[in-house]
């Protein structure tokens, strides 16, 4: 049975149609599915794996910024706010006072207990003075009883005076004996309450530096009742309302500081296998689409979100399912930037330049070497870095840092 297309079948004029047209267009049809098609499909396939492998990029990313937390270190009342929410502050500006009555008398009070320990160590002075001159005396008086004794013996001897009287003079002599030692006694001990040095400063003294301590823990206490910016900033949850009483170490707002801001990626560990700390990388806000900042990798986590959260999984436990993990990465940004504001939290697109370059020699030898010449040429409008790219569009780069 002949084909169709081909019949005989004549016109009304008597002449068949023609019969080269179908069979070409089936020629055609047949180069491009079984030729054309699939080598596009190569070239193409074999275009992304020498250009996929250099830029690793993600969009689980987020601006970040230093943020100090103010707390009180004081059970007191709130006096005065001296800032609102959003409001920026510098560094040692006042924010809050808080009532300060009860810490200035216990200032008062530790003042007081100083001048009452001075005079306590005036005192011990004094009856050291007094010992020492009452235990010069007793010595005086012992040294007259010891010369009487000597004589009494040896008039005892000649029999020029009683035994009796003899006795007397001894047993004065053990009294005097007795009271030297009293006293020598009570002089240690007057020595002992002056800390062992007297006649020194009085502000030396244990005692009074112990009440010294106290009245600088009370000026301390007092100086805490102004709470002032750890540093400069923009407050935020400031939540706080005059005469309310608030608690030591309790959050009161927090300060996103001025400092440059960084920016956090977090790479799945499977992407992270070419990138180092230093390599080029860009970033897009979703805020501000179409404007780029030029960055640097500036370290890598040394373990993954897991390990720090509040449940981390037992892996070693019941049924295990691998999951793949992500790291925290660091990137510092360049220079300037755009003229744009970044607040902690955006959300970001970041693209490193691993430098990472596929070789076709390295599957079929000398061979792709030769290939790999002329896909340098083919592909190098597709090679050039989304920096670049985005620089040849007209897009606002910072300035390189010295790099």
């Amino acid at each position: 049975m002949s084909d169709t297309g081909d019949s005989d079948v004549k016109t009304d004029t008597g002449e068949a149609p023609p019969k080269r047209k179908p069979r070409v267009l089936r020629a055609l049809l047949r180069t491009v599915l079984l030729i054309v098609i699939p080598a596009a499909t190569v070239l193409a396939g074999t275009a992304y794996w020498l250009t996929g492998g250099r830029f690793v990029a993600t969009e689980n990313a987020y601006v970040k910024a230093d943020i100090a937390h103010v707390s009180a270190e004081l059970d007191a009342r709130v006096d005065r706010i001296l800032v609102r929410d959003h409001a920026d502050v510098e560094a040692g500006q006042l924010l809050i006072e808080l009532d300060a009555a009860p810490y200035r008398m216990a200032l008062l009070r530790a003042e007081a207990e100083i001048e009452t320990a001075r005079q306590q160590i005036a005192a011990r002075e004094a009856a050291w003075r007094e010992a020492k001159s009452e235990l010069a005396q007793a010595e005086g008086r012992l040294a007259y009883l010891n010369t009487q004794v000597k004589r009494q013996k040896r008039l005892a001897k000649r029999g020029i005076v009683a035994s009796t009287r003899l006795e007397e003079v001894a047993e004065d002599l053990r009294g005097a004996k007795d009271r030297v030692r009293v006293m020598r006694e009570k002089v240690a001990r007057a020595r002992v309450e002056l800390g062992g040095e007297p006649g020194r400063d009085p502000d030396l003294h244990p005692l009074v530096r112990e009440k010294i301590v106290a009245r600088e823990e009370a000026k301390l206490k007092l100086s805490r009742t102004r709470i002032t910016a750890p540093v400069s900033g923009q407050i935020v949850n400031l939540r706080l309302q005059v005469g309310e009483h608030i608690e030591s170490a309790k959050p009161l707002m927090a300060i996103v500081s001025k400092a440059a801001p960084w920016v956090e990626a977090n790479f799945k560990e499977t992407e992270l296998t070419h990138i180092r700390e230093g390599m080029a990388a860009t970033i897009e806000l979703d805020i501000y689409p179409g404007e780029t900042w030029a960055a640097k990798v500036g370290s890598i986590s040394p373990a993954t979100g897991a390990e720090f959260a509040l449940l981390p999984p037992q892996n070693a436990s019941g049924n295990w399912v691998k999951v793949v993990q992500r790291l925290p990465v660091k990137f510092h940004l360049k220079g300037d930037g755009p003229a744009l504001p970044l607040r902690a939290g955006m959300t970001a697109t970041v693209s490193v330049d691993t430098k990472r370059k596929r070789s076709l020699e390295q599957v079929f030898g000398p061979w792709g070497a030769v290939a790999d010449t002329y896909a340098a040429r083919l592909l190098k409008p597709i090679t050039l870095s989304p920096a670049t790219t985005a620089e040849a569009a007209g897009a606002r780069k910072p300035p390189s840092d010295g790099e």
